[in-house]
């Protein structure tokens, strides 16, 4: 693939670090070591059920009018995943990272495009949506190959490939719990950051969509009439009525959402702007613990027609802590997919 980075070993001596008396992660994790073998022989080939892979792109957000940050997630989760320790509770033997895709081909471009000039928008969209050819393909590969696909970084755009990869891998819909503080459902005005969820619905790829999380604050008079007019099928739990009215509970909300979703394939999407001060596009002061967070990914990763996660928005540069302490959420969040799934997997 033409925007594909492969992980290989100099990538790995990178990120890792290795002290004595221990083994961490990044020893033992499976990768594509001769790249001449192609992703699908390898992904048919491996043992690992779990395959992880990046996105580094940003142009999705810049089209929905969000912050851009200059540092990718991918590469602060790696140097925060590889270093953890590779012990009874979890073993990197059932993962492989094979690599992110990288558009910085299309770095100067979008430096140059201003989304508030219309033919510069248009753009933009045509960006996303090639972007989306790729990101559809990985997931169809991983997916037909019969592993868990396990997606890090980029604008929210993406899950519209993660959607339609998982669906075309099961010749089906399916569906998908939004762990966000928006619903990502605008209008179908040309691809970005917003409106993923809206284009995989419309198109047949996505059938019962949960939002869990989501800011009363954002939520406009499309979405709403948009959940208000298919309840069967969009489901909406907001931020307010879980943890400042309290009109709903935590935990027993999430097993709804489990028995809305969880009769066939469905993906699990975190957009980290949920999580409370963690730096992001939409960073907000107000939102779910890292704790709560770390819950709703085990408590909605313990399923067997549980089929992806994908975590997305973040950006290190764009808040004041340590790089590492967004490294540290997504591996955290990772691993607690990964230990809920285990026992589905082969």
């Amino acid at each position: 693939m033409e925007n594909f980075e492969y992980f290989n070993t100099n990538t790995l001596s990178q990120h890792l670090v290795l002290r004595k008396d221990e083994t961490k992660f990044g020893e033992k994790i499976k990768y594509p070591s001769n790249q001449e073998v192609s992703l699908s022989d390898f992904l048919n080939e491996t043992k690992a059920s779990f395959i992880v892979f990046g996105i580094k792109e940003c142009v999705g957000i810049k089209a929905n009018f969000g912050r851009l940050g200059d540092t990718h997630s991918w590469d602060v989760f790696l140097s925060s995943f590889l270093n953890i320790q590779n012990n009874k509770y979890l073993k990197a033997s059932n993962v492989a990272v094979i690599g992110c895709l990288d558009y910085k081909k299309y770095d100067e471009e979008i430096a140059r495009l201003n989304p508030n000039i219309p033919d510069d928008l248009q753009r933009l969209y045509e960006i996303v949506s090639e972007i989306d050819k790729d990101v559809t393909y990985m997931n169809t590969l991983i997916h037909r190959a019969g592993k868990k696909a396990i997606v890090i970084g980029g604008g929210h755009n993406n899950a519209y490939g993660n959607i339609k990869g998982l669906a075309l891998a099961k010749g089906k819909s399916v569906n998908v719990v939004n762990f966000d503080a928006h619903t990502d459902f605008r209008t179908m005005e040309g691809r970005h950051s917003g409106n993923g969820f809206s284009y995989a619905f419309n198109e047949g790829f996505l059938d019962t969509y949960c939002v869990f999380g989501a800011h009363e604050n954002y939520l406009n008079k499309y979405m709403m009439h948009q959940f208000k007019d298919q309840p069967e099928k969009l489901k909406l739990f907001t931020f307010e009525d879980l943890k400042v009215r309290f009109e709903k509970d935590f935990i027993t909300s999430i097993n709804n959402v489990n028995k809305l979703i969880k009769n066939k394939p469905y993906g699990i999407e975190i957009d980290v702007d949920a999580v409370e001060n963690i730096a992001s596009s939409a960073m907000s002061s107000s939102g779910f613990s890292v704790t709560e967070t770390r819950q709703f990914v085990h408590l909605t990763a313990n399923n067997a027609n549980a089929s992806y996660l994908h975590l997305c928005e973040g950006s290190a540069s764009l808040g004041t802590s340590p790089a590492n302490m967004l490294g540290k959420l997504l591996t955290y969040l990772v691993t607690d997919f990964i230990k809920a799934q285990l026992p589905y997997v082969k």
